[in-house]
């Protein structure tokens, strides 16, 4: 009664008339019903094997805007040919609401209505089958929410948790990542239930298996409050699982048992070998490596017992985190979109043709940018297409990059289609590498992860003719052991048989047109500006090869460092000599201009912290950009430091003022709404810790810690207090330093230093922030 009335008929048309809300949920029963036909593909209908799985997770609701099965079956050519062979629903079971992640669930056996009919999700399941495509269904059996009726007949109003005599629930969790009311999976009701559940699925709605959610908490092992001691080795654990798996198979046979797990390696080993797979959360070395930091490795993506994924939903996107730290050098930026969606081609590259089975996150293929926490954690998220959306679908450069995706999927599958792979792996360093050598098709990967040309050198499994697999392009093996240059970003895939004619423009290599002269510089600085129009992109015109004249058109980036927002631009697009370049003696396609960018962009006020320029010629008709078409960003160094205290000699008694500027360090910060200090105190001189003294709650916007904005720049914070005070120490305690990070108001965004020293300072490798009292 609370939630049908907002469902549109255009997604379910037949929600009878419920409004007794005294009476809580009805459930409405239907004798007589006329069965599913079921078409007979549904019967020669194959899955795929499970270690050849690449599965889509997909949530309905941010999926398509009309959120039901009808126009999501109408999107399955998308899916399709992007090249996975499986879906993975988030959870579609009665839910509490409507707006959900679906994970606190009520009836177990119902599809919530918010998706559409039953008919048209079995409709949808049997089209994907069509298609050569899994439906996994994401199972959330951990817990329960208040509505479900099983929390309902055994409840304790006194305490408002379940009752001691309850068949099902636990009065107080087990382990302390639950949500809603756990069950207790030693019980033999749980056991009946979950075994009703899992059987109903695959064979009511023909479902290919399960997600199980949180299945670390599928124990009677109590560890209410020990992240630790909850996640490891559990013989009980095993068990509860395997007796659910055996039972489950008894039904179907090649159901697939996925575990969203995180436990002792042992424990999934010990899984694993039952044939469960488990979920790999390999984010991390991947979004490190977009971000041009090669010091973690690729190798737990390796195995064939775990799904490995760069993103689920649960995790934050690749290219929002390289967006906060990714690095840059020499002109070279990986926090510039252009560039951050080549290298997430590259790496696609070195995860799907990868061993073991693997996992996109729905539009990772469009390279989705937007923060996990916008609009709340489980909030709607902005849609890739239609109107009003953020327009991916039509965006050239996330066309490419699907293409690069589907491109790299495809070959996955012809290497599945082979007899006796075997890989070889070279993770470590900027410049990586991956071989595969099978009886028909040997594949080989190399790609450089770093910020700066690299020379490599790798091995080919046999000398002959060898493919390009983008360019299409044939070239002849001397030598199986040999070495070559690849630009930051680039990476090539190589094949020992013909298997594609080439995929043109998806893949392109990074060069930089214009240089500075000097490098670093500001304002009021006087700077040379060098176009090279043979490298500058020419923008859907005929470029600037070959032109009689050049002129700069430009402008200024005012406060924002990651903005891309120009204000004071010179040039009218005509041929009136305002950014007229000069050509380079002994050239014929390099030009020049040379300003002071305070004077020639009449900067009077606010502090400029980039350029932004592009090329054309006298009349417009030709232009040269940067990589991809795009404008060419040229950073200035700005005024100030990461972190500033008032006075500079002060000791623990010491009323201090304290600025942060969220345009230093990782700029994770910049442009955000509130900025909170937390920190601590080390209680000796070379400590790298907080010690005992830590102030902030994490995530929480409670004030404590809270800085104001400056009144001058709305990226500097500041707070004031005494350390002796502030951080509670008593008469005994001597701080030797200030350890601190910053964070916004929710704790998604993090600002912090980059690794090395400043003045009277230390950034460790985490990005933490050690000030010496003087």
């Amino acid at each position: 009664p609370w939630n049908d009335s907002f469902i549109p008929t255009s997604v379910h048309d037949e929600i009878p008339v419920y409004n007794k809300t005294d009476y809580a949920i009805a459930t409405t029963l239907e004798t007589g019903q006329t069965a599913f036909e079921w078409d007979s593909s549904e019967e020669s209908y194959v899955r795929p094997d499970k270690e050849d799985l690449v599965i889509y997770e997909l949530l309905v609701r941010d999926f398509i805007g009309s959120h039901d099965y009808k126009d999501l079956m109408d999107t399955l050519d998308y899916i399709a040919d992007l090249g996975v062979n499986a879906i993975e629903l988030m959870p579609i079971m009665e839910f509490e609401g409507n707006e959900s992640w679906g994970y606190n669930p009520m009836y177990f056996f119902a599809p919530d209505k918010y998706y559409g009919k039953k008919e048209d999700l079995k409709s949808f399941i049997q089209a994907c089958h069509q298609k050569g495509i899994a439906v996994i269904l994401d199972m959330v059996l951990n817990h329960a929410f208040g509505l479900n009726p099983m929390v309902r007949m055994y409840w304790d109003e006194a305490a408002g948790k379940p009752s001691a005599d309850s068949p099902w629930f636990n009065q107080d969790p087990t382990h302390p990542f639950n949500v809603g009311y756990d069950f207790n999976h030693e019980s033999t009701y749980t056991q009946n239930f979950v075994d009703s559940v899992n059987a109903y699925w695959v064979n009511e709605y023909h479902f290919d298996g399960y997600r199980f959610d949180l299945s670390k908490g599928f124990t009677q092992t109590n560890n209410p409050d020990d992240v630790g001691a909850w996640s490891s080795f559990d013989q009980s654990r095993i068990d509860i699982l395997n007796r659910m798996s055996t039972k489950l198979w008894e039904t179907d046979a090649e159901a697939y048992v996925i575990l969203e797990h995180f436990a002792d390696n042992a424990e999934e080993t010990a899984l694993a070998a039952e044939g469960m797979l488990l979920w790999r959360n390999v984010g991390f070395p991947y979004w490190k490596a977009l971000g041009g930091e090669s010091t973690e490795s690729f190798q737990g993506a390796t195995a064939v017992s775990h799904v490995s994924y760069m993103e689920s939903h649960d995790e934050q996107r690749q290219l929002w985190e390289v967006f906060q730290e990714g690095s840059t050098a020499d002109g070279y930026n990986t926090r510039d979109t252009t560039i951050a969606l080549e290298r997430l081609k590259m790496n696609a590259a070195f995860l799907y043709t990868l061993p073991g089975p693997k996992m996109l996150w729905q539009f990772g293929e469009l390279g989705y940018d937007i923060d996990i926490n916008f609009n709340g954690r489980v909030g709607n998220k902005p849609l890739v297409w239609g109107d009003g959306s953020l327009g991916y679908y039509e965006d050239p450069l996330r066309k490419y990059t699907y293409d690069a995706f589907s491109a790299i999927l495809g070959l996955r599958k012809l290497i599945d289609e082979e007899a006796n792979v075997n890989y070889a792996y070279d993770f470590s360093g900027d410049t990586r590498a991956i071989t595969i050598d099978s009886d028909d098709l040997d594949v080989l990967v190399i790609g450089n992860f770093g910020l700066t040309t690299n020379d490599m050198s790798f091995s080919y499994t046999e000398t002959g003719n060898w493919y390009d697999y983008f360019s299409g392009g044939t070239f002849s093996v001397d030598a199986v052991n040999v070495s070559m240059t690849l630009a930051p970003g680039e990476f090539k895939i190589f094949t020992s048989n013909q298997v594609s004619e080439g995929f043109a423009g998806v893949v392109e290599v990074f060069e930089n047109p214009v240089t500075v002269a000097p490098n670093v510089f500001g304002p009021d600085d006087e700077i040379t500006i060098t176009f090279d129009a043979t490298k500058g992109s020419a923008d859907g015109t005929e470029g600037l090869v070959g032109a009689s004249k050049v002129y700069m058109h430009g402008g200024v980036v005012f406060d924002d460092v990651n903005s891309e927002a120009l204000e004071n631009i010179v040039g009218t697009l005509t041929d009136d000599g305002l950014g007229e370049m000069t050509k380079v003696a002994g050239s014929d396609d390099a030009w020049e201009i040379t300003i002071t960018p305070t004077d020639y962009f009449s900067i009077t006020s606010g502090e400029a912290v980039r350029l932004g320029v592009y090329f054309r010629d006298a009349d417009n008709s030709n232009r040269g950009k940067g990589f991809r078409g795009s404008t060419i960003f040229l950073d200035m160094e700005l005024n100030g430091e990461l972190v500033t205290i008032t006075p500079a000699q002060f000791d623990q008694d010491t009323q201090v003022t304290l600025t942060f500027d969220a345009r230093f360090g990782n700029r994770g910060l910049v442009g955000v709404d509130k900025v909170y200090f937390h920190s601590g105190i080390a209680l000796s001189e070379n400590s790298v810790e907080f010690d005992d003294f830590i102030k902030g709650n994490w995530g929480e916007d409670d004030g404590i810690g809270l800085m104001t904005r400056s009144s001058t720049n709305d990226n500097q914070w500041q707070i004031t207090m005494t350390p002796t005070t502030y951080y509670g120490m008593s008469d005994t305690d001597i701080a030797y330093r200030l350890a601190f990070v910053f964070r916004n108001a929710d704790g998604s965004r993090k600002g912090e230093g980059i690794v090395g020293d400043f003045e009277n300072g230390t950034v460790l490798a985490n990005g933490d922030i050690f000030y010496n009292i003087p």
